[in-house]
């Protein structure tokens, strides 16, 4: 199994979410957690990012499909 990991940079282009708002999502299990590599690099599992984003956006349609139908 292949698991592709993101530094901050690249998960910033994914989630346009500040620093603190991450670690904030994460401290409450509301989002994947960091894998620390070295006392000052963090990455995250692209898969388990990818996936939260997929959530968002399955329930953020189901939320506004009724409002989209009015329009």
């Amino acid at each position: 199994m292949s698991t592709k990991l993101i530094d901050r940079k690249a998960l910033c282009a994914k989630v346009p979410y500040s620093d603190r708002h991450i670690l904030t999502l994460e401290g409450r299990g509301e989002f994947p957690k960091r894998i620390v590599l070295s006392p000052r690099r963090v990455a995250w599992d692209e898969g388990e990012v990818d996936k939260w984003i997929a959530e968002r956006k399955s329930r953020g349609l189901s939320a506004q499909g009724p409002l989209l139908q009015r329009a």
